[in-house]
């Protein structure tokens, strides 16, 4: 019975972690940027990102919200 209990736990531990985007950081509190295609063409988003610790980021949204979001690898 007690295996049972683990399994279950184990089981929705795993499913917690890839509903979280697991491996893909995110940045919550990101900047406003301007290209709402994700190019970046004044590379706005790479520099925030960068100096937040990521590795780069890319502007991601909806129309009048874009936001650079940024990533890992």
């Amino acid at each position: 019975m007690a295996s049972n209990k683990v399994s279950f736990i184990f089981i929705l531990f795993l499913c917690v972690l890839s509903t979280a985007e697991f491996g893909e950081a995110q940045n919550p509190r990101g900047r406003k940027c301007e290209d709402p295609n994700g190019v970046d063409q004044k590379a706005k988003c790479y520099i925030y990102c960068n100096e937040q610790g990521f590795l780069g980021g890319s502007c991601q949204g909806y129309t009048n919200h874009y936001m650079c979001e940024c990533y890992v690898g």
